[in-house]
Formats: C-alpha cells, structure tokens, sequence
C-alpha cells in the first residue's frame, strides 16, 4: 500500500519547454561520462574495439541525447491533462527512455566492436542492462532533489501571492464571434470565470445569482483568447484552461504547479502549468495593480 501510495504521488510534468529539456539532458550526459570514465563499473577488452575507448565512451554518454529528446518531445505533444503527471508515471517513462538507449548500444556494436557475437542475446541484456544501471544511479540522486526543489519554491511562490478582497469586477461586455453563423454571443467579463477545452468546444464558465452556469461553444480555445485579448486579466494558465484572474479566491502550490480556487465555483480546482507559473505571476500582478 506505501509503494502504490508513493507512486501515485504528483509529480510535476516539465517537459514542455524543449531548451530546458536539452540543457538537462547535456548535463546528465556529462554526469554520466564523468562517473563511468572515472569509476570504470564495467570490463573492458580493448582487443575488440575498432575506435578508441574514449569514443566509445562518448558515443556511449552523448547518443541517448537525441532518444531522449525526441521520446520526450512526443510525450509532451501525447499528454494532454497533465495535472494528473504522478511520479510512478515519471518512472514509468525513464525506463522505455533507458530501454531505448540501451537497445540503441547494442545496435552500435558492430560499428565500434569486432566480437562476432554482438548480435547475441547476451550482449543484449548486458547493453540494456548497464545502461539501467548508470542511469538508475543518476536519477535516484536527480528525481528527489529536483522533488525537493520544486516542492520549496512552488510553496513560497504561493505564500508571497495573497489575492487582495479589494479587486472590483468590471462589467463590460465583450462581443465573440465563432466559425458557426448565428451563434455569435456577448460575454460579461464581470461574470466570467474560466474557459476550458471540451472536445471540440470550449466550455465557459460564468457565475450569477444562483452560483454559476455552463455555456458551449464550438470554438476552439485559441479563438477565444484571441477575442478576449483586449482583457488584462484574462490569462491562459494551461493549454486546456483560460481563467478570470479577477475571480481567483485562492491559491496553493504543490511539485506540480500552482490550483486556483475561484469565486462562486465550488466544484474544484484549475491547475496553472509549471511552464507558465512565471508568466502567471507577472499577469496576476499587473491585475491586481488595475
């Protein structure tokens, strides 16, 4: 029961922003190259190779750089709602990237390696092997601390942004016009709460008398931003969800990210992506200041 608890821990899904991807990626491929060149965990025959070990050890560290890359990019465009990421998932995808990369090894032995046996099921497992080894060792150190990291900041970044009782609503109407003739409609930014994808509508939130009410609209979500751009306080907080932040009650911080409590809507929370909690903070800021 701890175990599946454990696993099913959030954890937060960073994988959107590709600079920072590679950057991490670069630098636990120099971690990586400088623990196997000076703890030499594995034998060696140099009778067998056809480049020296030091390129063969480049090889080794630097072509999991592109797997991962490319094994990430396509997770982050097959995510869709990724304020459920939780850290058995997390794992659950290093290893296909390990796994990958240690059948990418074993490919490469007959460029680097004159043993007739490289395509053996023996060296098979002894690629796939090592390089679960190698890197288990790594992201047992990375994964908590950067757990750790995130846990600290996202914590601070909610205790330091207090949503002042004082903000008034505005009243103005906004006309939208959708790619369906006839179904052009006015939205009051004074009632508006969020938006959210739904399918290929977007549902809109609006709070009245009674609480708060559903509106679909065939319309994608970009359009509707789009139509709401002339609104300071109107901000994209995650690629399903465009929020009101006039209506922001409250605000907590996990691993994950940032959930919005807002006014007149008891169902739940919305999640800000970690990618955009910067762009959050400044926008929730320069609202405030209106």
């Amino acid at each position: 029961m701890k175990i599946n608890a454990y696993v099913r821990q959030v954890y937060p899904f960073y994988y959107e922003d590709n600079k920072k991807i590679f950057i991490s990626l670069c630098c636990t491929a120099i971690i990586s190259f400088l623990f196997t060149y000076l703890f030499e965990p594995f034998s060696i025959n140099q009778s067998e190779h056809k480049i020296s070990s030091l390129w063969i050890l480049v090889l080794h560290t630097f072509i999991p750089i592109p797997i991962a890359l490319g094994y990430l990019f396509l997770l982050n465009r097959t995510v869709k709602d990724t304020s459920h990421w939780t850290l058995g998932k997390e794992f659950l995808h290093l290893a296909l990237i390990l796994f990958l990369i240690g059948l990418a090894n074993f490919l490469l032995r007959d460029f680097i390696y004159t043993n007739p046996d490289n395509w053996s099921f023996r060296y098979f497992w002894e690629e796939v092997r090592n390089t679960f080894l190698v890197g288990s060792l790594i992201l047992t150190i990375i994964l908590p601390l950067n757990l750790e990291r995130l846990l600290y900041r996202h914590f601070n970044f909610s205790k330091q942004i207090a949503t002042p009782s004082s903000i008034t609503k505005s009243s103005n109407f906004i006309h939208i016009t959708t790619p369906i003739l006839g179904e052009q409609f006015k939205i009051n930014m004074g009632t508006f709460l969020f938006a959210k994808v739904e399918s290929n509508y977007i549902e809109i939130a609006c709070s009245n008398v009674t609480g708060f009410e559903k509106l679909l609209k065939r319309m994608t979500l970009k359009e509707f931003e789009k139509q709401l751009s002339s609104s300071l306080c109107v901000f994209k907080v995650h690629r399903s969800y465009l929020v009101n932040l006039q209506t922001i009650e409250s605000i907590s911080g996990n691993a994950q990210g940032y959930l919005l409590r807002l006014k007149n809507f008891p169902e739940g929370t919305i999640p800000v992506s970690r990618s955009k909690i910067q762009e959050f903070n400044r926008a929730f800021t320069n609202c405030n200041k209106k």
